[in-house]
């Protein structure tokens, strides 16, 4: 392209003639055309400029979310961890306070268990002591009874060679002794044989009262007026139901149970009699109550126990190991009424007397 430039003649506007105006036409539309040009440009780089200002916003927005997506994870998962540890900590307190507890628990039982043990011992300390007492106290019976018979023949052979003598002989012979001075003499040496007895044994007082109603008691069959002392004292009691279990691995035992069993039913009481096998190391008469009877039965067991103990069995109380209806081995005896059926149960077991 050539530029022609015109000569200029002169400044002023009046003074152009055509081809300086056609000049400068020109020359203002290459202006425009360049100025057009470049702002083309610019507009095209400003858009450009935008359009990578808006991609790169775009990538940090989402780069930031992603950002704070994973820090509000890790947050949460904090606050669980935190949870989880602040459970697992009340968990290992809890466990101790149960491992603690537990502790104190084995203690106890451990103390109870002692304790059952010493209280064990003393029973069979008293059990000893009073089959001890329980032998001397028979042993004074029959030497009093021995005496007392011997004192009866000798009573006898005096009044018949008193009856023997002439009847001069007769005035100087002593009275002869009727049945009511013979009953008072046993009693008399009975009582002085239980008060030597019991100056030996140097016994308290209830000892020396069952030891007295021992004595009556063995009394009581030469006499023939006196009835036994477990009727008298369980008659109140009438109509109460018991259950008599005889071991049958002891020798002793059906006799002394048949003995019980005779006095309960002369006494009123309601009792039948089983055959216990397959047990073993139950020493004494043992008396069992079921757990929950009334007043009434329990006073009757009692009662039951105390009437023994005078009649010179080794008799104590105590309670059912288990289930009232289950047993160990097997009972021999009548199907009805049931083992089970009666409150009170009459264990015969070694050495019953």
């Amino acid at each position: 392209m050539t530029i022609t430039v015109v000569e200029m003649r002169s400044n002023e506007l009046g003074s152009m003639d055509i081809d300086q105006l056609r000049g400068w036409a020109t020359f203002m539309d290459r202006a425009m055309i360049v100025s057009l040009v470049a702002t083309v440009l610019a507009v095209t780089a400003l858009g450009v400029t935008t359009w990578l200002s808006f991609k790169y916003n775009n990538a940090v927005r989402t780069q930031e979310h992603a950002a704070f997506d994973r820090f509000k994870d890790i947050e949460s998962r904090s606050g669980q961890l935190e949870k989880d540890a602040v459970a697992a900590r009340e968990r290992s307190a809890t466990l101790e306070q149960q491992m603690a507890a537990a502790r104190e628990r084995a203690v106890t039982a451990e103390q109870e268990a002692t304790a059952a043990r010493e209280r064990a011992a003393a029973s069979e300390q008293a059990i000893r002591e009073a089959n001890e007492r329980a032998a001397r106290s028979a042993r004074a019976a029959r030497a009093a009874r021995d005496t007392a018979v011997a004192s009866a023949k000798a009573a006898a052979r005096e009044k018949a060679a008193t009856s023997e003598k002439p009847p001069a002989a007769e005035t100087a012979a002593p009275p002869p002794l009727d049945t009511a001075t013979i009953q008072q003499r046993i009693a008399d040496l009975a009582k002085l044989v239980r008060d030597a007895t019991a100056r030996a044994e140097g016994a308290s007082p209830p000892a020396q009262g069952q030891a007295e109603e021992k004595g009556a008691s063995e009394a009581a069959p030469a006499s023939g007026d006196k009835q036994s002392p477990v009727v008298a004292s369980l008659q109140k009691y009438a109509g109460a139901k018991a259950a008599v279990f005889v071991i049958s691995q002891v020798p002793e035992a059906p006799a002394a149970g048949a003995a019980i069993s005779a006095d309960l039913g002369a006494a009123g009481w309601s009792s039948q009699t089983w055959t216990w096998s397959g047990v073993a190391g139950i020493y004494g008469v043992v008396v069992l109550l079921k757990e929950g009877s009334d007043a009434a039965t329990t006073e009757a067991a009692a009662a039951l126990v105390e009437a023994l103990r005078t009649a010179g069995f080794n008799a104590t109380k105590g309670d059912w190991p288990a289930d009232w209806r289950r047993y160990r081995g097997a009972l021999d005896g009548p199907q009805t009424p049931a083992p089970s059926d009666a409150p009170i149960r009459i264990v015969v077991g070694i050495k019953p007397r």
